[in-house]
């Protein structure tokens, strides 16, 4: 298809000039052990639901041989069951939790004595109030949570082979906090508000964790599709570029993994185009383009082989933030980093911007080169372009092609 699109040609709304700024903002900032958040990969497989299942005495969703349940705990105090955890927050709280097990080694997750404090950590607003508050929603979700009993069944050899485990959440708990208030301290002033997850629930965490960039989930944290439409893309990002070869999701996969709560299909996929878009404007790493149905073939996205995960390899080998002196979990332990050529050339000539402008007139051109410098800095060492200029034009055409298609889509 051709580098340029008849969008390139339309002025750019207040949205896509807030989406640029976004993506420049966080892609000329190198991540860090800082924004290392983590997820657990059976929680990318198959997701939470989105809106609330209801008053049901479970909820499940499947993903080829993958089905994951969710049974909801029950309230003894008020003789009804807690819900089903649903939305946007029990998946920030899950990345949380799954982060601080990574980092501590321990079971016991301390969460402080005011419930404000708390929501600032997973980037939600402590001061709205009323009915909708995110203070009563952090409260309500984490309680459906920790007391839900949680089930991944992996079928074998069809519905007759099966593996099970059933893992409950937390056994052990102590929350404090006002949900009216989150300001205020907890009720015994500076005892701390605590959760100590099951010993099967850290294993299965310390088994499978997957690396995410906190800022993007931040960017995307009102969307309960574009959290999860961004940790599965990041993996196969990774799969992508480890394996050399493109990836391809078809959109009945993505809908069934992700979406079934979408009754029809082309509205699930017009959605997740929406966040797809959001996600790129913060990840420029992610080159998607999408693939129309015909002739029997499935439409879906590809995921180009060019592609770059939120999380470079080489940040995995260092101790993340409150790690220091500790021993880091053995699913991130790699191999000691080949020796180092020296740098790339770290500034684009002026005739190389000025062509970039002149082909692609509304798009940053340092944009592009922080997707770049990400991309070179993932390539073994003796496979580093010599030519810096040349090959980041080359480079761009494949940027401009996954951005331009998901804006299209």
């Amino acid at each position: 298809m051709n580098d340029t699109t008849d969008d390139d040609k339309k002025p750019t709304s207040k949205r896509q000039k807030r989406e640029i700024e976004n993506a420049v903002k966080i892609s000329s900032t190198p991540v860090t052990a800082e924004n290392l958040a983590f997820i657990a990969r059976e929680f990318i497989l198959c997701t939470l639901p989105h809106s609330d299942p209801g008053d049901v005495p479970a909820w499940s969703r499947k993903n080829g041989n993958l089905t994951l349940g969710v049974q909801p705990g029950f309230n003894y105090k008020t003789g009804k069951s807690y819900g089903i955890p649903y939305g946007t927050i029990p998946r920030l709280v899950l990345v949380w939790m799954v982060t601080e097990i990574i980092r501590t080694k321990s079971r016991r997750l301390e969460l402080g004595n005011r419930l404000a404090d708390f929501m600032i950590k997973l980037g939600l607003d402590p001061s709205r109030g009323g009915e909708r508050s995110d203070a009563r929603r952090v409260k309500e979700q984490m309680e459906k949570l920790l007391h839900s009993i949680i089930s991944f069944n992996y079928s074998l050899q069809g519905d007759d082979a099966y593996a099970e485990e059933n893992i409950q959440v937390a056994p052990r708990m102590v929350l404090w906090w006002s949900k009216k208030d989150p300001d205020q301290l907890s009720i015994f002033g500076t005892f701390e508000s605590w959760i100590e997850v099951s010993e099967r629930f850290f294993n299965a965490i310390m088994n499978a964790p997957s690396p995410l960039d906190i800022r993007v989930l931040r960017h995307i944290k009102d969307s309960s599709l574009g959290i999860d439409l961004y940790t599965i893309l990041n993996r196969e990002a990774f799969r992508a570029m480890n394996d050399e070869k493109p990836r391809f999701l078809a959109w009945e996969w993505l809908h069934e993994q992700t979406g079934n709560e979408y009754k029809a299909l082309h509205d699930f996929r017009r959605d997740a185009l929406v966040q797809i878009q959001a996600i790129i404007a913060v990840h420029p790493g992610l080159l998607i383009s999408i693939q129309r149905g015909y002739r029997g073939q499935k439409s879906g996205l590809v995921i180009s082989n060019l592609s770059t995960p939120s999380i470079p390899s080489d940040l995995l080998r260092e101790p993340i933030q409150g790690e220091v002196n500790r021993t880091p979990p053995a699913l991130v332990l790699l191999p000691p980093p080949p020796p180092k050529l020296p740098p790339p050339e770290k500034f684009l000539k002026p005739g190389t911007v000025a062509r970039f402008n002149a082909l692609y007139p509304n798009l940053d051109p340092f944009a592009c080169k922080s997707a770049f410098d990400f991309w070179v800095g993932g390539l073994p060492p003796d496979q580093r372009p010599r030519h810096y200029d040349r090959v980041f034009l080359s480079f761009a055409k494949r940027w401009i092609v996954g951005k331009m298609v998901v804006n299209n889509g």
